[in-house]
């Protein structure tokens, strides 16, 4: 084996040289290399975990668009159906005053017959006066007159 060393030219420099870099190494791996480590895993879990908050704001966000949007749904039934019972309450108001109204155009046509009729009757009277006077009228001087 110290031919094979030898031949090499690995002497006992070369070991303690060895064990120096493996204590450099442990040295250096705890003093740097792990705060990086655990920096770099720092901001993996804090990657992972932003990741899952933005899940969950956005099923969060989703979820409210949908409430939203059956409340719009809802709001807008709800407001359709008041329209249409509005609708359907002044359709029958316009109906009651439209009869009021007929019946009140129907009561003033019918009083304005019975005061036509009447207006008629009177001037059918007055006028059966007049012919009855001037027809004696005209008798009494054919009379006179022959």
């Amino acid at each position: 084996m110290s031919q094979i060393l030898e031949q090499l030219e690995i002497n006992q420099t070369f070991f303690i040289q060895f064990i120096l870099f493996g204590v450099f190494f442990f040295v250096l791996s705890e003093l740097y290399l792990k705060p990086f480590q655990r920096l770099i895993e720092k901001r993996q879990q804090k990657l992972t975990d932003d990741l899952q908050g933005s899940a969950e704001l956005l099923k969060s966000v989703e979820s409210k668009l949908a409430e939203y949007e059956k409340a719009l749904a809802h709001a807008r039934s709800e407001a359709s159906k008041q329209y249409e019972t509005q609708l359907a309450e002044i359709r029958a108001l316009q109906e009651t005053e439209i009869s009021k109204v007929k019946d009140q155009v129907k009561k003033e046509y019918l009083e304005a017959s019975k005061v036509l009729q009447a207006e008629r009757t009177k001037v059918e009277a007055e006028l059966k006066a007049q012919v009855e006077t001037l027809s004696d009228s005209i008798v009494n001087k054919v009379l006179a007159g022959n």
